[in-house]
C-alpha cells in the first residue's frame, strides 16, 4: 500500500515519489506521477495507481485533489492530520475537520457531502448508516432481507465513514 499524506490548503505528499501542490502545473504533475488514465481529459486526470483524481484550472494548474475509491481503498492508505480519513469513522472525521476548519461549512447535503470553507476540504458518500438500517427494515418486513443480508451488512460497513475526500485551492470551496 501506498501511503499518501494530504495537506489541506497545501496538496499532497506520497514518500518516495514527490510533493504534489496545489497551484502545480500539470507537466509537473505528469514528471512526478507520470501520464494520467485513459479517463482523463484536459480538465483532470486519474491516477488509478494513487486512486486519486486531479482538477486543472483554466491556466492548467492544480486546483482540486479527490481521492475516490473509499471507504476501502486497494492501493493506497491515506493520512489527515494523522489519521485515516476512510477508516476514523464519519462522525470522527466531521468532528476533526470541524476543529480544524474553526469557521463556516457547507452542509447543504448535510449527512452526504460537506465542505469546509477554511481548509478547502471535502467529503462525500452516497448513504449514510440510518439509510441502510432503514433499508433492512423494509426488507425485513417484505420478507427480502436474509436474501440481501450479505449485501446489506457490506453496505451499512461503508455508511460508517465518507467514500471520497477532496482538497482544493483557497476558496475552492465557499457557502452558496
Amino acid at each position: 500500500m501506498t501511503t499518501i499524506t494530504i495537506l489541506p490548503l497545501q496538496g499532497i505528499d506520497i514518500p518516495g515519489v514527490g510533493a504534489i501542490n496545489l497551484g502545480q502545473s500539470r507537466s509537473a504533475i505528469e514528471k512526478i506521477l507520470g501520464k494520467p488514465g485513459d479517463h482523463s481529459d484536459g480538465s483532470r486526470s486519474f491516477y488509478d495507481d494513487y486512486e486519486c483524481r486531479i482538477d486543472f484550472d483554466k491556466l492548467g494548474m492544480v486546483e482540486f485533489i479527490e481521492f475516490i475509491y473509499g471507504p476501502v481503498p486497494e492501493k493506497t492508505q491515506l493520512s489527515l492530520y494523522g489519521i485515516d480519513p476512510f477508516r476514523v469513522g464519519a462522525d470522527n472525521l466531521l468532528a476533526l475537520l470541524s476543529e480544524k476548519n474553526q469557521g463556516p461549512v457547507d452542509d447543504s447535503e448535510a449527512e452526504y457531502c460537506y465542505g469546509f470553507v477554511n481548509i478547502s476540504v471535502g467529503v462525500w458518500r452516497e448513504f449514510t448508516e440510518k439509510d441502510v438500517q432503514e433499508s433492512i427494515a423494509a426488507m425485513k418486513e417484505s420478507g427480502e432481507y436474509e436474501d440481501n443480508r450479505e449485501l446489506l451488512d457490506e453496505d451499512l460497513e461503508k455508511a460508517r465513514n465518507f467514500w471520497t475526500i477532496g482538497i482544493g485551492t483557497p476558496g475552492y470551496y465557499t457557502i452558496s
